[in-house]
């Protein structure tokens, strides 16, 4: 179906990038045509894109209820789960300082992994060395240089869709290994990987080889940098990556499943995203905990995590309540986390009237990261279009008990409806965010339910050495299978 759709497309763009009606004998520049497509990307996104992913969450939501209406398989309870000790295992991911999701995830998830097996985390060359880690780590080239102990070490790989992966796709596509899939759609690392490394013959073999004759025109327009969200989407570029996988960790239904069609000879397994309870600062007013953050002490508080993004429409949200701010009681937007000039968020604010509500804090420590959601009264965490991926951000929210408005798709299909504010996608109009925002201001009742229900489902399903004891239980079938 999305191929079918993608084709139209392009039978559309075509045309329009094909001739000028005004001079149609003239040539466009490709700055009109990069100009062209930029403009379409948003249209293409909301015309194709939107309608996809609800037909796509409609199909989940019924997918993910059959699967789970059984008693030995319900979301009811979590699945009673024996301890492994997988053995000796090298880990290829990034770690902090590395500016990283999946750092941070990885870091976390160490100690609880240290004592259900042996891990040597192995960081690219260029990585800056972390700092009061605590376990074995070693560069890329320094861990190699040992080909014996290389060799006879099963390898577990964190892979998500950003160019600090490099280093760990390219081993990936050539040893086999557990992949961690934390991102599904993998095309803009394989442009780094690849194509803006001069690479270009393996990219177009690898686009053509999985995704025949559209992945040739979206690798072409890749090639000359004409390509965006609208296509990249489209082009996910997951098979190449998982060529030599040996089992796949997901942490999402949509990925499980996702992955399953794909590939239906790896073993996949779903394994949440963990939450560890973060530490409170240490004064005990949460006045003067909101004065040290510069947050107003009185004012409700919004806030929106992590790198601002395109895909994280925070857009939507900055106009959503500049048409809402007359109607709810004085307030604050943070942006916790680094907001690039070029989203043009800043000039939207002042526009939408919350030139003064609107903060913006950089990206911070993990210890002021959770201070600013632990005393939040809404956080909003929209994802589209989604690279496949599940949000720790999101995840931590759940877990301090806050309430939280998210698109109704993708991986918000996992969690109980009463645990989450979800609404229908929207790009163009943001009526329903706007509804959603005002009910959770106007209505405490619902803010604390909704954030209570979240808690609850956390502290089931997300513990910390609950998900570990899956990864080591899954990674030692995997090197079972393996050595038979």
């Amino acid at each position: 179906m999305a191929s079918s759709v993608f084709s139209k497309i392009f039978e559309k763009i075509g045309v329009l990038i094909g001739r000028d009606p005004d001079a149609p004998h003239r040539q466009f520049s490709l700055q009109e045509v990069q100009q062209i497509l930029h403009q379409h990307h948003a249209a293409l996104l909301e015309l194709y894109g939107v309608p996809i992913e609800e037909l796509r969450a409609r199909l989940l939501r019924q997918r993910i209820l059959e699967d789970t209406s059984s008693t030995s398989n319900s979301l009811s309870d979590p699945p009673a789960m024996e301890r492994a000790f997988a053995g000796d295992w090298a880990i290829f991911t990034p770690l902090p300082p590395t500016a990283s999701g999946i750092a941070d995830y990885a870091a976390e998830l160490a100690p609880s992994l240290a004592s259900r097996l042996n891990a040597t985390y192995i960081i690219a060359d260029d990585a800056p060395p972390p700092e009061h880690f605590g376990f074995a780590v070693e560069g890329l080239s320094e861990w190699k240089s040992n080909q014996e102990r290389d060799r006879a070490t099963p390898r577990l790989y964190h892979l998500g869709n950003s160019s600090i992966h490099d280093y760990i796709v390219q081993e990936a596509m050539q040893h086999p290994g557990v992949v961690v899939l934390h991102d599904r759609v993998l095309h803009h690392l394989f442009e780094q990987a690849f194509l803006r490394r001069g690479d270009s013959q393996t990219f177009h073999e690898l686009a053509i080889e999985h995704h025949g004759p559209l992945g040739a025109v979206i690798a072409d327009l890749a090639e000359r940098e004409l390509s965006g969200d609208a296509f990249r989407f489209g082009l996910p570029m997951t098979a190449p990556a998982l060529q030599n996988a040996e089992a796949v960790i997901v942490h999402s239904f949509e990925s499980m499943y996702r992955v399953r069609d794909l590939l239906p000879g790896i073993p996949v397994q779903r394994i949440p995203l963990q939450y560890s309870p973060a530490m409170p600062l240490t004064e005990m007013n949460p006045g003067e905990v909101r004065k040290r953050l510069g947050m107003h002490p009185d004012r409700l508080i919004f806030v929106a995590l992590g790198l601002a993004t395109v895909q994280k429409r925070v857009d939507c949200l900055i106009s959503a309540l500049g048409s809402i701010k007359d109607q709810i009681p004085p307030f604050e937007l943070w942006v916790v986390g680094e907001l690039p000039d070029s989203l043009g968020l800043r000039e939207l604010a002042i526009e939408s009237g919350l030139a003064n509500q609107m903060h913006v804090t950089g990206r911070v420590e993990m210890d002021t990261f959770q201070a600013f959601i632990d005393h939040s009264d809404v956080v909003v965490n929209l994802r589209f279009p989604s690279a496949g991926e599940s949000s720790a951000t999101l995840i931590r929210a759940m877990g301090a008990g806050k309430p939280c408005v998210v698109f109704d798709s993708g991986s918000a299909l996992d969690y109980p409806d009463d645990s989450l504010m979800k609404i229908p996608i929207e790009l163009s109009s943001n009526t329903g965010l706007a509804k959603a925002l005002r009910r959770l201001v106007c209505d405490e009742h619902t803010r604390q339910q909704t954030g209570a229900a979240a808690a609850e489902h956390i502290a089931n399903w997300h513990d910390v050495g609950q998900c570990a004891d899956a990864y080591a239980n899954f990674m030692l079938a995997a090197a079972d299978r393996h050595s038979r």
